[in-house]
């Protein structure tokens, strides 16, 4: 569903883009010169990254939560935490405190843009792409590597960190916080 608009969006800051007329106007010119289906162009490598993405997030943060749970620190809170009991605000029975869950989460995140990025940017290249030059999700990246070397699929990778930093936190503390709130296991 999110694809079209990220597509619509990437044609939209590409040169030229500008000249469409915005959303409807770069959606209904892409749809007359290449067809529907030139909306989802870049679908294949966001598919093939999300499992990876989500393995390296969530595993990276479990590693690190677990790593700490089972250090003297860890141990040490989790004992406070269970003398306290349900006494205890929500912020106060994190596993792994304020500070913690926020680090863990964006360190999660970071580790998974960085491992997935390659795909981000074949995607961005395919839907740049126009019908005279339509290449497929593999030439595309290869295309890149040869033009560039493998830092080429790399590039932009610094400010997506920094967009992905404060929303992999917030995420992973706003989750762990609702598992307390609301009692979930």
């Amino acid at each position: 569903m999110c694809i079209p608009m990220d597509t619509i969006r990437t044609k939209m800051v590409a040169p030229g883009g500008e000249a469409l007329g915005g959303v409807i106007g770069v959606a209904r010119h892409m749809i007359q010169t290449e067809g529907l289906f030139s909306l989802y162009k870049g679908l294949v490598p966001s598919l093939i990254s999300m499992a990876p993405s989500g393995a390296v997030f969530y595993g990276v943060y479990d590693i690190l939560k677990m790593a700490y749970l089972h250090s003297p620190e860890g141990k040490r809170r989790i004992s406070m935490m269970k003398q306290q009991g349900q006494e205890a605000n929500a912020l106060d029975q994190l596993e792994l405190g304020t500070v913690r869950t926020l680090l863990y989460g964006a360190i999660a995140g970071c580790c998974a843009e960085a491992a997935t990025y390659p795909f981000e940017v074949v995607r961005r290249q395919l839907q740049l792409q126009v019908k005279a030059t339509k290449m497929n999700a593999l030439a595309t990246c290869l295309k890149i590597v040869d033009k560039g070397g493998v830092p080429a699929l790399y590039v932009g990778l610094i400010p997506s960190l920094l967009q992905v930093l404060p929303s992999a936190s917030i995420s992973y503390f706003v989750y762990e916080l609702m598992k307390i709130v609301l009692k979930v296991e």
